[in-house]
């Protein structure tokens, strides 16, 4: 008897061991720009926004020396700089209405919180519709995309001011036989960020001139989509 009762004490005191041990939590955010005030012209009217768990902010208003703004523009069909705010999907990803438009420079900061610093997993991209018809059809300014061109916009992660890592995804690709130019929206892997609390994109092209790239710099993103795993401690 005296066996068993030690046998029922260990079992109960590595019971109360385990319950006691604190468990690991892991929290997703996804930034759908869903919770953004536009103006009348389907616009964020200021210069900084926020959107989940992440700042977004342009230079100026007129937007001219780059940022991100939040937009629901779904004109396909007009070409020009007028049009700068269009999605070529016509939609935000997954047909929502809101979607967000980059120009270089762009960034975002995603500050840590309560639970710590956010690791960035995936966004959705795409042309807008400016940049797309310049590449389809050209323009007085950039080129039409044939065999051997290409456009590629480029993601940097940042944590406490140090670089982590840079993904690379192509919005035109003629290279190899290819001919592929989005015009839908693609979810992309930017899990090898990992923690951040600041993202940049930065832009490069085949179409170069005197001054640089010639090709309109910008990216349409959605849903961003962040984990964080926290320690939970149980009762």
């Amino acid at each position: 008897m005296k066996s068993g009762k030690l046998i029922l004490s260990v079992v109960a005191l590595a019971f109360v061991l385990v319950s006691c041990q604190p468990e690991k939590q892991t929290k997703t955010t996804v930034v759908n720009f869903e919770d953004v005030t536009l103006n009348a012209a389907g616009i964020s009217p200021d210069t900084s926004f926020v959107s989940g768990n992440s700042i977004f902010k342009i230079i100026n208003k007129q937007f001219w020396d780059g940022g991100i703004v939040c937009s629901s523009n779904s004109d396909t069909l007009t070409t020009g700089y007028l049009n700068q705010y269009s999605c070529v999907a016509a939609s935000g990803a997954e047909k929502s209405s809101h979607f967000a438009v980059v120009y270089t420079p762009g960034a975002f900061t995603c500050p840590a919180d309560i639970y710590g610093n956010y690791t960035i997993k995936s966004m959705y991209m795409t042309n807008n519709t400016y940049a797309y018809l310049d590449m389809k059809n050209g323009s007085d300014f950039s080129k039409k995309f044939t065999t051997g061109d290409w456009f590629k916009v480029i993601i940097t992660g940042y944590l406490n001011s140090a670089e982590t890592s840079k993904v690379e995804y192509y919005l035109a690709d003629f290279r190899d036989g290819k001919s592929f130019l989005s015009k839908t929206w693609n979810k992309v892997d930017v899990s090898s960020l990992g923690q951040v609390d600041k993202v940049t994109f930065t832009f490069d092209s085949s179409d170069k001139g005197a001054w640089g790239i010639n090709t309109p710099q910008y990216v349409c993103i959605d849903n961003i989509e962040f984990t964080q795993t926290y320690i939970f401690e149980k009762e």
